[in-house]
């Protein structure tokens, strides 16, 4: 039965699952501290206080949004979503998501391994500080999770059957629709509140009739494709890494949509950052390794996911003997090169919800300056602007950074 757990009810409850007890050990001295600062739910981590070495993480759904409290009622059904997600990815990469202990869709709760050694990828992105396998477990997360689940590499039936395990994800697909699609690129109470950027917007963003446009096709992408089961919030504040190690999480979202929203999302928050730079500390030098890693964030991907379809075989979609080798390398060329406008559209509207919306992100929303920060919100909404415009004209990774550097040597941006 379901109860909102708290400080002194989580003892009780994970003392009673013999699979966390073999994790904290027999204990009544059990440390509990909320560390959630997400948007939807409740996480504490919870550690033996006799050895601090044994601890775990708790996340609860509870039902509303965390973020606006319990005036925006929000069904539980969420945590149930992440939990399939999360075991499926347990099964295709268990490499990159936390192992779980214990999964209690009843309850809204999942219980898994405490990332100790790691940090919030926005974090210690936000304090210049380089990752050197980041991009690459990234890009690979990517294509083993999206290939896999999607068309090209599962058979019919078993496809149908797990996509069914995720249609009803409908109240956060509809939080996506309008967050992400919507209430940005209009007046709406929910938006962030920046006079000079919300100036700019009105007179420069939510005027733009084309642009405006180009955002409902994408939003018509993200509600009518199913290419695959998208992580759906892939960004930098739901991987956690150190120097060795990418862990993903938070996949609450989770549904099946379109290949290009979670490579374009991560996209956007690397160059997000990279425009934060202009005034964090990190500097010219930190700008061009997040350049860099969208750099090889795509390549990783684009390889790793041509390599899997290569050795696929037949799956939904294909047949043996239906196209030659030629018709085969035709079909896969033109897929990618899709593929990277599409996710260059994704990652334009992200900027603008990132910008605009009532989530921000903390690399621009947390510089104390009114001045600086607008200056910075307003130049990643021309950016939203510029690579949208500009999508189906690129062939290549290296074309869209080719536009984002000329971006920045034409706008003062350093402060």
């Amino acid at each position: 039965m379901y109860r909102i757990l708290d400080r002194d009810s989580v003892p009780e409850y994970l003392m009673s699952l013999p699979n966390v007890v073999d994790v904290l050990g027999t204990t009544s001295n059990l440390v509990i501290d909320e560390i959630g600062d997400g948007n939807l739910n409740f996480v504490y981590r919870v550690t033996n206080g006799d050895e601090p070495g044994r601890s775990v993480i708790l996340k609860q759904a509870v039902p509303y949004l965390r973020l606006a409290g319990e005036d925006w009622p929000l069904s539980r059904d969420r945590m149930t979503f992440e939990i399939r997600a999360l075991q499926l990815y347990n099964e295709l990469v268990p490499e990159f998501v936390p192992t779980i202990f214990h999964a209690d869709e009843e309850m809204s709760a999942l219980v898994m391994q405490n990332l100790s050694d790691h940090i919030i990828l926005r974090l210690g992105m936000i304090d210049g500080v380089t990752y050197p396998k980041v991009a690459t477990d990234i890009g690979v997360f990517m294509a083993e999770t999206l290939f896999r689940t999607s068309a090209w590499g599962m058979d019919s039936e078993d496809r149908r059957q797990l996509m069914d395990r995720f249609t009803l994800n409908s109240e956060l697909c509809k939080l996506t629709e309008d967050f992400i699609f919507t209430f940005p690129y209009m007046t709406h109470e929910s938006n962030y509140e920046s006079p000079e950027t919300e100036a700019w917007a009105d007179a420069n963003l939510r005027n733009n009739a084309a642009y405006k446009l180009d955002v409902l096709r994408f939003k018509d992408l993200f509600v009518a494709k199913t290419d695959a089961l998208l992580h759906a919030d892939l960004h930098s504040g739901s991987l956690m890494v150190n120097q060795d190690e990418t862990f993903v999480i938070d996949m609450e979202f989770a549904y099946f949509g379109p290949f290009g929203f979670d490579v374009g999302k991560i996209i956007s928050n690397f160059i997000l950052c990279c425009t934060a730079h202009h005034h964090l500390p990190g500097g010219a030098e930190y700008r061009e390794w997040l350049l860099d890693q969208i750099v090889v964030i795509w390549d990783t991907f684009s390889a790793r996911f041509r390599e899997l379809w290569d050795q696929q075989g037949e799956s939904a979609m294909l047949t043996a003997g239906l196209l030659s080798a030629e018709e085969d390398a035709q079909l896969k060329d033109a897929f990618m090169a899709q593929l990277l406008q599409e996710s260059a559209g994704f990652a334009a509207c992200s900027m603008a919800r990132r910008t605009l919306g009532i989530a921000g992100v903390a690399d621009i929303r947390d510089i104390e300056d009114p001045v600086v920060r607008s200056n910075l919100e307003i130049a990643n909404l021309e950016l939203s602007m510029l690579v949208m415009a500009n999508r189906t004209n690129l062939s290549s990774i290296g074309d869209l950074l080719t536009l984002v550097r000329d971006f920045y040597s034409q706008r003062s941006l350093d402060s």
